[in-house]
């Protein structure tokens, strides 16, 4: 029995010395602290990748991503794309920069990780700046590019994400 607690407080005593004279105490605290700056990293690339999203202030500019991300299991076909072009001429009057605001639009969806996602960040911007009426139109909008190709299940669950974003579908 002696025995034994010569070897367990040794150990006891090592264990101390080592935690306090050669550096555990710091080898505890370098880990949190990189626990930490991993924990910061990931949030600063979060917010670098939804940077240009959060950075739209123009209702017609963040209806223009919206739309060409409704297609998102796939690229946009031509013909989609010329129906968004179409609709920025017509019911957003972008007569002369239409394809200055296709091609920054183009990026900014490039950005986005899914759909669901822009019309979270979006719907702050719409329920602000739109009428009710104005956000029927926005969904129909995107509703009509998603249906040129056929409505899939997911362009569905996508526009009732956007539904209840702007307030006009009950919250599940």
């Amino acid at each position: 029995m002696p025995v034994i607690v010569l070897v367990a407080s040794t150990l006891v005593f090592w264990l101390i010395y080592w935690f306090v004279r050669m550096g555990g105490v710091d080898h505890f605290r370098e880990q949190s602290v990189r626990r930490k700056d991993e924990a910061r990293r990931a949030q600063a690339r979060e917010s670098e990748r939804n940077a240009p999203l959060r950075a739209i202030d123009d209702p017609r500019d963040a209806a223009t991503v919206l739309m060409l991300l409704i297609p998102r299991g796939r690229d946009a076909t031509a013909k989609q794309i010329a129906t968004i072009e179409e609709k920025m001429r017509t019911v957003f009057g972008f007569d002369h920069d239409v394809n200055d605001r296709l091609t920054h639009a183009r990026f900014i969806a490039s950005r986005a990780q899914s759909f669901a996602e822009a019309a979270k960040l979006f719907a702050d911007l719409f329920n602000k700046r739109l009428t009710g009426e104005e956000r029927r139109e926005l969904v129909g909008l995107v509703e009509e590019i998603a249906g040129i190709d056929g409505l899939s299940a997911a362009q569905t669950a996508d526009v009732d994400v956007l539904k209840r974003s702007v307030g006009l579908a009950p919250a599940a």
